[in-house]
């Protein structure tokens, strides 16, 4: 799925993946808070996830499910 960056404020990533317009605070290093300890602390995902140091909103589908799962990789990798 195509992840388009569209905006970096501090440690904001501002985009899209798959035409879906998402928010994710990432940080330098993996932390305890970050998605599978992972990098992404925050990660809103427009009507389908919310992630802020804990799921507000668990994915409910496999594509909300696909859609995390891509950002939460993609940030982990960079």
């Amino acid at each position: 799925m195509k992840i388009l960056i569209k905006q970096t404020i501090g440690y904001w990533q501002v985009g899209t993946v798959g035409g879906v317009m998402f928010n994710a605070k990432v940080y330098d290093e993996p932390s305890d808070y970050g998605i599978n300890n992972g990098k992404v602390s925050k990660l809103w995902i427009d009507g389908m996830a919310n992630y802020d140091r804990g799921w507000d909103k668990i994915p409910q589908t496999q594509k909300a499910f696909r859609r995390v799962k891509e950002l939460v990789e993609y940030f982990d990798r960079h």
